[in-house]
């Protein structure tokens, strides 16, 4: 439970870039390539507020199996809240991983 807290603290220490921040105050779109990369991910149904709760589940498998947390979290949505109930909502929850060395 330790090496979870500690990966909490990690997290919370990743530092938006001012690049983003930035692009946040304008409301810009600009298009960018990424990288292909191996992510670990669930599947969350119901209220964004709760995702949270999915990321937890996915922490603690990605520490159990041999892995380490390789950068923030990505979310995916498959649906749109303006035509879906709250509870029909679904969000692809990602971590970038790497294998434990």
């Amino acid at each position: 439970m330790q090496e979870f807290e500690e990966l909490k603290e990690k997290l919370k220490a990743i530092k938006v870039p001012e690049e983003l921040l930035t692009m946040a105050e304008s409301g810009e779109i600009r298009i960018k390539k990424t990288e292909p990369m191996e992510v670990a991910f669930a599947i969350h149904k119901g209220s964004y507020g709760k995702v949270g709760e999915t990321f937890q589940r996915m922490v603690q498998w990605v520490m159990e199996n041999g892995y380490i947390v390789a950068g923030p979290p990505i979310n995916i949505f498959h649906n749109d809240p303006m035509v879906t109930p709250e509870q029909e909502l679904i969000t692809e929850a990602q971590f970038p991983v790497k294998k434990r060395a």
